[in-house]
């Protein structure tokens, strides 16, 4: 059994190399094309959702798009959603075509911040509300040049059966762009083909001290994997200030969360 474990492991951390080499191979061209600032992330979030849409196949892993009639293509989105694992951002981005905001300390580190920047990131440094002020017009920038963008309001991991209050500070950069506040609800459904438990997301979280490696390297043992992505009521902000966006997102996702995560501790 083990020897099963290791060589699965050993395939998944080839073919994770292997994404990650195509993925810096195909960006660098990106790069060094003449495109415009916007037009070059939108070209990243396609090339990024489709090797990691390979990615999540090749480890085994079922994203099922739950409510898509309230998703449209042709409009721009503030995406927001609930966060209990890295996983989460291939996931999103295999369904939904986005750039994803993070953070400064994300872009310092080796490779996964060398990924971000090339995946075309909006960097912010949360801590400071001075540095915030200049952050904001760049998300609002790439929103009113139709690129989609993410934000995780927890502004980390959760745990995964209790949300961290979500903050407010970067919701005001949809004001004035065209773009709609779509939110959403990532659940894991399935893990080694059984019913998801709260144990799952030792196996499949970041949060409480994880390491990354350790996290990722638990992460590719797994057999498999089923998770939904439900997308909830979108809305326009029209004259909500940036806590009343907030608290209308907190609403929405923590409603259908809070059921979800009574489900799976039913035994």
């Amino acid at each position: 059994m083990q020897i099963i474990k290791l060589w699965r492991l050993l395939y998944k951390i080839v073919f994770a190399l292997l994404i990650v080499f195509f993925y810096f191979f195909f960006a660098f061209f990106v790069f060094i094309f003449p495109f415009n600032k916007y037009k070059r992330k939108r070209i990243l979030s396609r090339l990024y959702g489709f090797l990691s849409t390979i990615f999540i196949k090749g480890i085994n892993t079922k994203v099922n798009l739950i409510n898509n009639s309230n998703y449209s293509k042709e409009k721009t989105w503030y995406i927001m959603s609930n966060h209990v694992s890295f996983l989460d951002i291939l996931i999103l981005i295999t369904k939904l075509k986005t750039v994803f905001i993070t953070s400064l300390e994300m872009k310092k580190r080796f490779l996964l911040g060398q990924i971000c920047m090339m995946a075309g990131c909006v960097f912010v440094d949360r801590r400071k509300i001075t540095t915030l002020k200049d952050e904001i017009p760049e998300i609002s920038e790439a929103l009113k040049n139709n690129v989609n963008v993410c934000l995780f309001p927890e502004s980390t991991c959760a745990n995964g059966v209790e949300l961290i209050p979500f903050k407010a500070a970067l919701m005001s950069a949809v004001s004035g762009t065209p773009a709609e506040i779509l939110p959403l609800s990532i659940m894991y459904r399935k893990i080694n083909n059984r019913p998801f438990t709260p144990d799952g997301f030792k196996e499949i979280g970041y949060y409480a001290g994880m390491r990354f490696f350790p996290q990722f390297v638990k992460l590719l043992t797994l057999k498999s994997l089923e998770v939904d992505i439900e997308i909830l009521d979108p809305f326009a902000p029209g004259n909500l200030d940036r806590k009343e966006m907030r608290d209308k997102v907190f609403d929405r996702i923590s409603a259908r969360y809070y059921r979800y995560v009574d489900d799976i501790k039913k035994p």
